[in-house]
């Protein structure tokens, strides 16, 4: 691999007001040798009819789905459009480093084992402004799992138990055709699923704890905050697919046992939060169960107020 041809695949949906910043993002790489494809998945806020008219987006090649199937469908069709030997992966509302797509081809380079190439992300708000303090997201990911991050490969177990953030996955298309695309149906955890699958099909997983892409947080993302209850039901079934596949996850049945407690107390506290206290009660109860561990979590989280709810909840079930 000497100087592969990159594909960038863009897959947007009405993200008119970032994506310029994103293509400018990918004209600023410091390897050039990149062909850009926007797979837009039906956009209404006049993306397509933008892009056509800007001469300075016109490196861009633009698909234009038939119908909106989703952003995993999206860099699916990217992907089979794709001429490049590696690919890139950056939703719209997201940019890249200017360094990243030649650092990632370095380590394809250096290590031709490698499935995947990952990176760490500065977190930015919806104008561009930096959030945290300048912490990155595997930075404050680190303090919450309370576990370093260093650059170098990955093994699955340490990926199912601390996923990848996903701007800037980058992988060859040879590994597509072995492990699969991705899966719309665990959408926003497919890249999370893609990831486990990789590092499953014994593919080395390369993570670069270097800032080389931007992360945008705004109330209209997938992964979010509004949509935190559906994010945690499909982690859990993400998790729960990885398991389930691979003999040497199972193996590890204290590791599997505590992420999905962790993975289910996640869910609980995103289900109280959003005002189903009972299910979220429920989901609580059965992540303490699992991971007594997590009753220590439960009490950070909820203060007096939840712990009385557990206990009220937790007598009701003894009862029933």
């Amino acid at each position: 691999m000497s100087d592969p041809l990159v594909t960038v695949i863009i897959p947007t949906y009405n993200r008119r007001n970032w994506i310029g910043e994103c293509l400018d993002s990918i004209r600023a790489q410091t390897y050039t040798h990149v062909e850009t494809l926007v797979i837009d998945d039906g956009s209404t806020d006049g993306t397509v009819e933008w892009l056509r008219s800007e001469p300075r987006y016109s490196f861009a090649k633009l698909h234009v789905q038939p119908v909106n199937g989703g952003a995993s469908v999206a860099r699916n069709d990217g992907i089979r459009m794709a001429r490049g030997e590696l690919i890139v992966f950056i939703d719209s509302d997201d940019a890249l480093d200017p360094r990243h797509v030649e650092t990632a081809v370095s380590i394809f380079r250096e290590h031709p084992q490698t499935g995947l190439f990952c990176c760490d992300s500065t977190m930015i708000g919806p104008d561009g402004e930096v959030l945290l303090g300048g912490r990155t997201w595997h930075e404050v990911q680190s303090e919450l799992k309370h576990l370093p991050v260093r650059s170098g490969f990955r093994e699955l177990k340490d990926i199912f138990v601390f996923s990848n953030c996903f701007p800037g996955f980058t992988l060859p298309r040879e590994v597509f055709e072995r492990v699969g695309y991705f899966d719309q149906s665990l959408f926003p955890m497919d890249d999370y699923d893609l990831a486990l699958r990789v590092a499953g099909g014994g593919y080395g997983v390369y993570y670069c704890h270097r800032p080389l892409a931007l992360r945008r947080e705004h109330t209209g993302q997938c992964s979010g905050f509004a949509n935190s209850v559906k994010t945690c039901l499909q982690q859990i079934a993400t998790l729960s697919a990885a398991a389930g596949r691979n003999a040497e996850l199972r193996d590890e049945g204290g590791l599997v046992r505590r992420r999905m407690a962790e993975a289910r107390m996640e869910l609980a506290v995103s289900r109280i939060i959003a005002g189903e206290r009972a299910g979220g009660l429920g989901t609580m109860l059965r992540a303490v169960a699992s991971d007594p561990a997590q009753a220590l979590v439960a009490a950070r989280l909820g203060g007096r107020r939840l712990r009385r709810r557990v206990r009220a909840a937790q007598s009701r079930l003894s009862a029933a």
